[in-house]
């Protein structure tokens, strides 16, 4: 997708979006908006052999002596036409024609169906996907979205877009007095390092560093809460200045509630993210 033009998409990256109707979410691997037409895209990097059963809307994947049996992607894809149409109608917005692709990602994968199936020509490889979009320009010339509908379904589909809060912890079974206190060093990894005149140095290397801190920090919010208090900093960053702790909460540009001891520091999930890209 990197090879298409942004002035020509728009491309949405795993959506999960809420269908009221069922009161559950459909995810969505990408989602490519044009002003002609929207392709949605379950990208599949599946190993070993992948049988497409039409008749009875199976997927068959063999990856040596595993064998494992999958809802047909094609019958997913169906469904979401459905949802996407409900949800933008339900908006106000022109609903464009809904294309829809399985994209297989992993080059070494085996593709075989068992009966011609009008379908099977939407199950492509991923080097395909550009000369399918062309095949959807040339099929697909009337504007349905100008250019305020097309900013307009972005938007909304940016702010109904709720990813799935998952305890991380919960779901491996860890507890939380079991994670390893303490900033790491950035260059040998060993933990903790000391802070001191306004550095971290590690008892280890020697290395210093000023911001060695912000990962532990995003570490804090991606497996335990994504709230924090000045007292749980100094527990997880084995810090014991209260001052030194306000100014790194401070410094991270987290939103700040209550005050005195009930201060508490929040982050929302975009800027996580962000800040999760740059560390």
């Amino acid at each position: 997708m990197k090879f298409f033009p942004d002035k020509k998409y728009c491309i949405l990256n795993g959506l999960r979006l809420p269908d009221h109707s069922t009161n559950t979410y459909f995810e969505i691997d990408s989602f490519i908006i044009s002003p002609y037409f929207v392709l949605d895209v379950d990208a599949k990097n599946h190993k070993g052999e992948l049988h497409f059963d039409h008749h009875f809307e199976q997927m068959h994947q063999t990856n040596g002596d595993v064998k494992k049996t999958y809802t047909c992607p094609l019958t997913q894809l169906h469904r979401h036409r459905l949802q996407l149409e409900r949800l933008i109608e339900t908006h106000k917005i022109a609903v464009p024609p809904i294309e829809s692709l399985v994209v297989i990602t992993n080059p070494s994968t085996s593709i075989s169906t068992s009966d011609y199936h009008p379908g099977a020509k939407n199950i492509i490889r991923a080097p395909s996907l550009i000369s399918k979009m062309e095949q959807y320009e040339k099929k697909h010339k009337k504007v349905v979205l100008d250019n305020k509908q097309l900013q307009r379904l972005v938007k909304l589909l940016k702010k109904i877009h709720t990813p799935l809060d998952t305890n991380i912890l919960q779901t491996f079974g860890i507890q939380e007095s079991d994670l390893v206190n303490g900033v790491f060093c950035p260059q040998c990894d060993v933990p903790p390092m000391k802070r001191s005149q306004g550095k971290w140095c590690c008892i280890n290397c020697g290395h210093t560093s000023t911001n060695a801190h912000i990962k532990a920090v995003l570490d804090y919010f991606l497996l335990i809460d994504n709230k924090m208090t000045n007292k749980k900093l100094r527990e997880f960053l084995l810090l014991p200045s209260r001052t030194v702790a306000t100014k790194i909460l401070l410094s991270m540009g987290l939103e700040k509630t209550g005050n005195k001891k009930g201060t508490t520091y929040t982050i929302s999930l975009e800027k996580l993210m962000d800040m999760c890209k740059d560390h």
